[in-house]
């Protein structure tokens, strides 16, 4: 239900076994890239309102799924909630469940939804499904922890009516690396951490310990020159512009990767901030594309590096904090209010393709709603729709989880 361009069906077709007896969606843009990226079988029924939904015209289901309209419950919204008649479309869902019994719900919304009214929004929806006879268990997903490069939490919801289902679906644990594992003790500036974990909180100082100055420690020897990058880095203790300093090992140079095409440099960047501008410079002062950001905290800006997402909404305002992402894109709205800063300090918009990549759609999927798509409609079915890899992972859950009931009944 509420399929937009079909985001839940894009997960469930990868895990494999699932196979989709109809779906519902209102707007017509996003029923069209539904059909150009979808098998549709002749006997799929569609519904283009939710309240028009004949449960007696639907065949016997196993799983409904659906991101019922969470602009009701949003942040981003006026939060009228049930007052907001896109927020009572949950009850369609509920209406549907009631008729049909599938063994399993999966239902996605904002993490709002969890405060909306101080909980009593959402205690309204977990008494209805209580009613129905589904027990509820639900968390928050973060689709940066699933292999693509977007902080987007969602709240998950997976109702079942076999109670042997309980804590085993849920938690769904994405691909983020372990925990912080450190490998080679030592002063502050010279330990050395496991490169499959976490990286350690970076901090910048005037070229002091951690210093993010784009120089990056690799092997070397006089011989043969630089022969790759060391699998674990240590922070870099920049002193007077010296580079490595005695106390860190002489097999290691430095290679500068914020100047275009990474080259072999003996001086380590500083970093250096002025009023109306940030810059990495060395001792002949050379710009090295940092922009300084506009944010409401206590520094009052943020520095963005070429890579870094930056917040384009509301450039002006003296409110808003959290506008640059390290290597990783914000929330995606249904208009492209994202750029990326590229070498050089320019900052571009995010590109319709690449919005529907940070929700995990494949490329022969991307090319297909982009030949019938206007970008303005591309941006909007790309931030309304589930994040592909989610859904794959919870979906892998509920298979494994069915499959383990049918076989101890078997038995």
């Amino acid at each position: 239900m509420f399929a937009g361009v079909g985001g839940f069906r894009a997960g469930l077709t990868r895990v494999g076994g699932f196979q989709c007896v109809g779906h519902c969606e209102i707007d017509k843009y996003a029923e069209a890239s539904y059909r150009a990226i979808h098998d549709i079988r002749e006997e799929e029924r569609y519904y283009p309102d939710a309240r028009a939904i004949d449960p007696d015209d639907l065949p016997q289901f196993d799983l409904l799924c659906g991101g019922f309209p969470c602009q009701a419950f949003s942040n981003a919204g006026r939060r009228k909630g049930f007052a907001d008649a896109r927020g009572t479309l949950f009850f369609e869902i509920a209406r549907l469940a009631e008729a049909k019994r599938p063994r399993y719900l999966l239902l996605e919304n904002v993490p709002g939804l969890l405060s909306h009214d101080k909980g009593k929004t959402f205690s309204v929806i977990l008494s209805a499904l209580d009613d129905l006879g589904y027990h509820v268990e639900w968390t928050v997903l973060n689709s940066k922890h699933f292999g693509v490069p977007q902080s987007r939490r969602r709240l998950f919801l997976i109702g079942y009516l076999d109670p042997r289902c309980a804590g085993k679906i849920l938690p769904v644990f994405g691909t983020g690396g372990k925990a912080l594992v450190q490998v080679l003790g030592g002063p502050q500036g010279s330990r050395i951490y496991d490169a499959d974990g976490v990286a350690c909180t970076q901090t910048a100082g005037a070229g002091g310990m951690g210093g993010k100055t784009g120089l990056y420690l690799v092997g070397f020897n006089r011989k043969d020159g630089i022969v790759g990058k060391r699998d674990t880095a240590i922070p870099l203790n920049a002193s007077d512009f010296r580079g490595i300093n005695r106390n860190q090992t002489q097999n290691a140079v430095l290679v500068d990767l914020c100047s275009g095409h990474p080259k072999q440099t003996d001086a380590a960047r500083c970093l250096t901030a002025r009023y109306g501008q940030t810059t990495l410079s060395n001792r002949k002062g050379e710009r090295s594309g940092v922009l300084l950001i506009k944010e409401a905290t206590k520094k009052g800006y943020k520095e963005a590096q070429p890579g870094d997402t930056v917040d384009l909404g509301y450039a002006g305002s003296n409110t808003r904090r959290g506008r640059v992402g390290r290597d990783i894109a914000h929330t995606l709205e249904t208009s492209c209010i994202q750029g990326i800063v590229e070498d050089g300090g320019r900052i571009r918009r995010l590109m319709p393709r690449e919005c529907l990549r940070l929700q995990g759609f494949e490329e022969w999927q991307i090319d297909r709603i982009l030949a019938i798509q206007s970008d303005a409609q591309a941006y909007k079915q790309a931030g309304n729709s589930v994040t592909v890899n989610v859904i794959e992972a919870i979906a892998k859950r509920i298979q494994t989880v069915d499959e383990e009931l049918k076989a101890g009944a078997a038995a």
